[in-house]
């Protein structure tokens, strides 16, 4: 399936295939970016606030007798992202909470399908054998598997995963303590072990839920600036991506092209609805200052006007480092969190 998305002037154009998962987004030409998309491309839905794993770096703090949406609310979810001119969002990433624990999973993975909706889920990789890994098929354009090191890494449930023919990424949590192996990963060591893994995804750790602000990264610990340098010389075999909140210090410490890097996408491009249906511009928001319950706003009024203060907000870019070549490129540090202001300088 092609979608396709148009603004009422040509300053923003969507080209999504969901069989192949290639999305382009340009302006009134190729090279131009727009500002934002009228209305969400991707959506980021907590399904549950369920898991018996109990992580420590839990950013949602869930536990063992958290909520799960129902299969009636996510299907009014689904319906509020529907568009009467733009259609629907091009893809959702469906999380918790661990979505292998909702007691109606595939009956929401069948719904997203039956909108024509691309299905992504992460989870833990515990409760994954060959049946569930055999019944995502055609269900889902990826699963990522979350870890926070690699004694984490379930290889033997990836192998399942891709056996089934379902294509598998790993989601890494990179933390103060987590630097030494994401340094060796990037060298190469774990080349062999992750063998047919589609990408790796750093995650930078953000201090929310279970998480602590102690292992935090920091830009005066040498092993997070060796990281960084590794990455203009990584020998992985598999691709590497990161994390929004990783952008700034793509764009003024690494050679990587700025052209292939988008900066924050969250109240533009995507959008977060939690399990209770309400919606923030980013799952790890700390505050409720643009929180939004679908219970009482429609998304298009949510979108369209009550996102346009964090959009303004956004928009200052508060970097005021005039030597960084690609400031233009960057929304400046994180909103929600200072300690995630990696390369800002203040005023």
């Amino acid at each position: 399936m092609i979608i396709s998305k148009h603004a009422d002037s040509p300053a923003y154009n969507f080209y999504g295939n969901t069989d192949t998962g290639l999305t382009l987004r340009w302006g009134e030409t190729m090279e131009a970016n727009p500002l934002r998309a009228p209305w969400p491309e991707l959506a980021d839905i907590s399904i549950s606030n369920h898991c018996t794993k109990g992580c420590a770096f839990c950013y949602r703090n869930s536990s063992d007798d958290g909520s799960f949406m129902t299969l009636k609310d996510y299907e009014t979810v689904l319906a509020a992202l529907t568009h009467p001119r733009y259609g629907s969002v091009f893809q959702v990433a469906l999380g918790g909470g661990e979505p292998l624990e909702h007691p109606r999973f595939y009956d929401l993975l069948q719904t997203t399908k039956d909108r024509g909706i691309v299905a992504n889920f992460t989870t833990n990789g515990e409760h994954m054998d060959r049946a569930l890994a055999n019944k995502l098929e055609g269900l889902v354009g990826a699963v990522a598997l979350s870890i926070h090191t690699m004694s984490d890494y379930l290889a033997h449930k990836a192998r399942l995963l891709m056996e089934a023919g379902i294509k598998v990424n790993v989601h890494f949590v990179l933390d103060k303590e987590s630097l030494p192996e994401a340094i060796a990963l990037l060298n190469g060591k774990y080349n062999e072990l992750l063998a047919g893994i589609n990408a790796v995804i750093f995650l930078t750790y953000k201090p929310k839920g279970r998480a602590v602000r102690n292992d935090c990264l920091s830009i005066s610990d040498e092993r997070f600036n060796k990281f960084v340098h590794s990455i203009d010389h990584n020998e992985c075999d598999m691709r590497i991506g990161f994390d929004a909140c990783f952008v700034p210090v793509l764009l003024r410490r690494t050679t990587v092209d700025a052209d292939y890097i988008d900066s924050c996408e969250c109240g533009f491009f995507s959008v977060y609805i939690d399990e209770k249906m309400n919606v923030s511009p980013c799952s790890f928001a700390n505050d409720q200052r643009f929180r939004f319950n679908l219970r009482r706003y429609t998304l298009h009024e949510i979108w369209n006007e009550q996102f346009a203060g964090y959009r303004l907000m956004m928009l200052g870019n508060p970097c005021a480092d005039k030597t960084c070549a690609n400031a233009a490129h960057c929304r400046g540090k994180c909103y929600y969190y200072e300690q995630l202001s990696f390369c800002h300088r203040s005023a």
